[in-house]
């Protein structure tokens, strides 16, 4: 099952009917010998993995993590006849709220720009904005941005916000904390702009750019307009 709101709610309970072991946000899995998962802990800092000694298991899986299978299976698909005792369930869905910033999804962007801390203060996302209008890209961002009120929350990056795997990923400002590299590293190519040259994103970059954004984006903007 995906490791979403859903299914962290019915993969315990379906483990726990079948008497199967359970494991949470696999990132990957190895069956060379015997099957083993993959799971990141501490905050993306800690890499571990699990020998799974069962011949079936309960797994919910990173969304994301995996690229998307090609062509389509043909598998039988078959409706199970079902009766729910309503007299047993004991929760009530009363309601749904969209997060707030209309119809945009930057989890299925093939482009994104994130902007980071380093933009300094709220007129200045307008710079960014500009770029990313010019490269036909998302504009994303990470936590401080948000917390700040300056953009919704649906445009952030991060483990407490959406983990995204677009083709180019161009980070502005960002000084690469692991809460916000654990949901922008399955990215295919990452770009970096950040005075600071020690800054972790540069840990995690395919090409670099230490210098002062204000100066290195309206030049970039200047050649893709």
């Amino acid at each position: 099952m995906p490791n979403s709101v859903n299914g962290l709610d019915y993969a315990p309970a379906v483990a726990n009917r079948l008497s199967l072991p359970l494991i949470t946000d696999a990132v990957g899995f190895d069956a060379d010998e015997g099957m083993t998962a993959i799971r990141e802990m501490y905050g993306s800092k800690v890499e571990t993995t699990i020998a799974i000694d069962a011949d079936r298991f309960c797994v919910t899986i990173r969304p994301n993590e995996w690229p998307a299978a090609e062509g389509a299976g043909d598998a039988e698909i078959r409706e199970p006849n079902v009766e729910i005792d309503e007299s047993r369930v004991r929760s009530t869905v009363t309601g749904f709220e969209e997060v707030g910033g209309g119809d945009v999804d930057i989890s299925d962007a093939d482009v994104l720009v994130s902007v980071g801390r380093g933009i300094e203060e709220e007129e200045n996302i307008e710079l960014i904005e500009e770029l990313a209008d010019a490269l036909g890209a998302t504009l994303s961002s990470s936590r401080p941005i948000v917390d700040a009120g300056w953009l919704p929350k649906n445009r952030q990056v991060g483990q407490s916000g959406k983990v995204v795997t677009p083709d180019i990923y161009l980070a502005v400002g960002i000084s690469g904390a692991v809460q916000h590299v654990a949901g922008m590293k399955g990215a295919d190519t990452i770009v970096a702009i950040n005075t600071d040259p020690n800054a972790p994103i540069f840990d995690l970059a395919d090409y670099g750019i230490v210098d002062d954004l204000f100066e290195v984006v309206p030049e970039l903007t200047a050649q893709f307009s």
